[in-house]
């Protein structure tokens, strides 16, 4: 932010020069009252009692877009005053612990003998209020003489910071159980970690595997922080990159339910660090004892059974080669100079962590990197990849995704397919440009639509019996109402007609007749198709029918007119067994014109079936598919409701018989 009234100021040797700024680097500044309540809560973070600049600034880089302010490092600011209540005694001691503290931070290695002195009996292990140790707090500084003095007084190098609690009031709760080299690796002093390191200090910090805490490793937060050198250290000391410590309340649906960190790899992977993430699967794994599986995932394994074998292609091993320059490059089979990776079921799913994490961060390349070393998909995970993919025109990374389609297409066919990933692909569909594409997602519909064969049409119109004698047909006797039809006259009977259709009846009302008896003028109907029109009535069915082939569109578009419901059914009955590649768009365009809605969805359903084939067939697929042919219709929108409609209708038996 610029005062330009203020900034001569500070030159005591001038006056201030009043001067107006019409430029403003934003258009509407935060209220006041919203400064303050985040500067506030910067400020109680580090439970202070004063506003400070750095506490501004880091509201400043949470209000002002653009504006680029370093994140306050995890350290310690000294506090001597006490915020609670004490006795005599106790406020004596914490001044004495608080002076101890304090010379033991001043940099003056001659008074290392009076500090422990003020100390209590825990002499260099004391914690502060603060929840820190000496160590940590030289650590923090990257004073290497100092760590180097209070490990030889006998300093703990795994003293670890203790929750929040009424003894630590002020102790970091994101930091509980960090042990002094976990601020030293967040800090990157690398000879520090080394010193700790080889002072036999636990290279998981404050985790272990046989307790369940919630904090951070020091390889994950080097591998948060990218600290290349950091973590090959850690690694040579046998870090684990698939260790955990995240925590889960299975009880508790709020935010809180999940803490801790998920392990390394995850980790850099959800904060786009490639290298580390190669480095880290490109190291050796150590021989670990047999896997014990819980009931829940021994439960789990009849369910994932299938996918599990679907994913797994004969002769494929998840396998790394490591390259002379130390990236890791990444293979999918197994040879003499690559390590064959022997995974655990929990380091799988510390991989398929990873990917999702990418996928979310919008880190595609490491995602695909997982997936060539043989990490199987989760529908999720593929679903975010393709739309990131899609969201970026990444061609060919949308291609190489869509061959992967068969090993995340669901057997159970899960809502989260039918309602998310479907419409995901048509639109993928609708908008691309690259007829590879178009092929490869024409190929999955089909799949998806099955070959199993498209639901019938069934002729309804069969009925009991004809409505009058079929002799009255175009018979004058008895006629009371004519039709000219192509010049030339068709007797009726008005019974027969107003008792099929309210369109007969409306054409039969006085103002669209004339002479006596009336005459009913009829256009664009042949006469041919009008006389099966009223034998169908005057049979009361269709039953002997006769229509020949190219006449049952016509006869179709007749009954539309007239409004014949059964007369219409029929002849999506007959069209159905007549549609084929060459006369599938124009069957679909006549049943949207005329309102045939059986024969509509079978069409769409033959253009899903053989969809690859339609599209190298000619380009009126095509012309149908992504042009405006039809006035307000999507075809493409009527299409993704067919396959869906197919699916769920696939699914339902199998979810009745569970």
């Amino acid at each position: 932010m610029r005062c330009s009234q203020l900034e001569h100021a500070e030159h005591a040797s001038r006056a201030p020069i009043q001067e107006l700024v019409y430029e403003r680097p934003y258009i509407v500044l935060p209220p006041l009252l919203e400064w303050v309540r985040v500067a506030t809560a910067h400020t109680e973070h580090r439970h202070s009692t004063v506003v400070d600049k750095d506490d501004v600034m880091q509201a400043a880089r949470l209000l002002l877009p653009g504006v680029d302010c370093p994140v306050r490092m995890i350290g310690y600011e000294e506090l001597m005053c006490p915020r609670r209540q004490l006795d005599e005694m106790e406020c004596a001691k914490k001044f004495k612990v608080d002076l101890a503290f304090k010379m033991l931070s001043c940099g003056r290695y001659d008074l290392v003998p009076h500090a422990l002195q003020l100390l209590p009996a825990t002499k260099v292990n004391t914690v502060n209020e603060y929840g820190l140790t000496p160590l940590m707090l030289a650590c923090i500084r990257g004073d290497e003489p100092m760590v180097n003095m209070l490990l030889d007084a006998g300093a703990d190098v795994d003293a670890e910071t203790p929750p929040t609690g009424p003894a630590y009031l002020m102790a970091n709760p994101e930091t509980q159980h960090w042990t002094a080299l976990t601020y030293a690796a967040i800090h990157g002093h690398i000879n520090l970690a080394k010193t700790l390191l080889e002072k036999n200090a636990n290279v998981e910090g404050g985790a272990r595997l046989a307790e369940e805490k919630c904090t951070e490793t020091p390889l994950q937060v080097a591998a948060a922080a990218g600290n290349t050198e950091m973590m090959a250290l850690l690694l040579s000391y046998g870090a684990n990159p698939y260790l955990s410590t995240l925590m889960k309340d299975s009880l508790c649906y709020s935010g809180a339910a999940q803490r801790g960190c998920y392990a390394a790899i995850a980790v850099a992977a959800a904060h786009g660090q490639r290298t580390i993430l190669h480095k880290l699967l490109s190291q050796p794994q150590h021989a670990s004892a047999r896997e014990v599986l819980s009931l829940e995932e021994i439960l789990a394994e009849g369910a994932n059974g299938n996918t599990s074998d679907r994913d797994r292609r004969p002769g494929r091993q998840m396998c790394i080669v490591d390259d002379p320059f130390g990236r890791g490059s990444l293979a999918s089979s197994a040879s003499d100079s690559s390590q064959v990776l022997k995974l655990t079921k929990q380091q799988i799913k510390t991989l398929q962590e990873a990917m999702y994490h990418s996928a979310e961060s919008g880190h595609l390349e490491m995602t695909l990197d997982l997936r060539n070393l043989g990490v199987p998909w989760t529908l999720h995970c593929w679903m975010h990849t393709l739309a990131t993919a899609h969201e970026h025109r990444l061609e060919s990374i949308i291609d190489q995704l869509l061959q992967d389609f068969l090993q995340v297409w669901p057997d159970d066919y899960s809502a989260q397919f039918v309602d998310e990933c479907l419409p995901l692909l048509f639109t993928i569909f609708r908008y691309s440009k690259n007829e590879g594409t178009s092929l490869l997602l024409a190929d999955i519909f089909s799949s998806c639509y099955g070959k199993e064969a498209i639901k019938e049409i069934r002729d309804t119109t069969i009925s009991g019996g004809a409505r009058i004698d079929p002799k009255f047909v175009n018979n004058p006797e008895l006629s009371d109402v004519q039709f000219r039809v192509e010049g030339r006259v068709f007797y009726a009977h008005k019974i027969i007609l107003v008792n099929a259709s309210s369109r007969f009846k409306q054409m039969l009302s006085s103002k669209f007749c004339e002479g006596n008896p009336p005459i009913v003028q009829i256009h664009d109907i042949r006469y041919d198709i009008f006389e099966l029109v009223m034998q169908s009535l005057y049979k009361g069915g269709c039953e002997n029918l006769e229509v020949e082939a190219g006449d049952v569109l016509e006869l179709m578009a007749a009954a539309n007119f007239f409004q014949l419901d059964s007369l219409l059914r029929y002849c999506e009955s007959r069209c159905s067994k007549l549609v084929h590649l060459d006369n599938v768009v124009s069957m679909y365009i006549h049943a949207k014109v005329y309102n045939a809605v059986q024969l509509l969805e079978y069409c769409q359903g033959f253009l899903l079936q053989n969809m690859v084939a339609l599209l190298t067939f000619d380009d009126s697929v095509r012309r149908l598919i992504f042009g405006k042919k039809l006035h307000n219709h999507d075809v493409l929108a009527g299409l993704l409701i067919t396959l869906q409609a197919r699916i769920k209708a696939r699914s339902s038996p199998r979810a009745g018989k569970k």
